[in-house]
């Protein structure tokens, strides 16, 4: 038993979104990596590969910030609804660019543990009873879930496959996110 399947119809409007979706992650990362050294007070200087590490983790929180706030936008003001109709894009690239920084978290902190990288992520810092220090990782990485979730059943083959209903409440996972 299967779904009909439908590739993806692409147009000229979907071309400029993600274009200019892509442009815009692009010229923040630049942007970042160039005048983020300038306003750090640090005796040494900070090394690129923590500049990246933080380039495409504020991308991609400022990226996820901006996804949650189309919705009400578009009810406010009509000439919001195309960023509303190519929301799913926009989730899309939020992925890549999460799925992105954690690979340079990875290859700068965990690349030469004795254990499994994913291990020593979850079990490196276990204060979970501080404030200070608290354990960010774990949020990180069920955001990131989240996140892949979204991007894997963002075509109309899930949307028909498990019912609008159900595919509409997995996506509002994103708000846990």
């Amino acid at each position: 038993m299967s779904d009909a399947y439908r590739p993806v119809l692409w147009n000229r409007v979907k071309y400029i979104y993600d274009a200019v979706l892509i442009c815009v992650v692009v010229i923040y990362i630049l942007m970042f990596l160039k005048f983020s050294p300038q306003f750090h007070d640090v005796t040494r200087t900070v090394e690129v590969s923590i500049l990246r590490m933080r380039a495409f983790g504020s991308c991609a929180y400022l990226m996820l910030t901006f996804i949650l706030c189309i919705g009400p936008l578009a009810r406010i003001d009509r000439r919001f609804a195309p960023l509303l109709y190519n929301r799913r894009h926009f989730g899309v690239l939020t992925c890549i660019v999460a799925g992105i920084h954690l690979n340079y978290v990875i290859n700068w902190y965990y690349v030469f543990t004795l254990v499994d990288t994913d291990v020593a992520l979850l079990t490196s810092n276990v204060s979970f009873g501080q404030a200070l220090g608290f354990p960010f990782e774990v949020f990180g990485m069920f955001t990131l879930l989240i996140l892949v979730i979204l991007a894997v059943t963002s075509h109309d083959f899930w949307l028909s496959f498990l019912t609008p209903r159900v595919w509409k409440t997995l996506h509002m996972g994103i708000y846990f996110a």
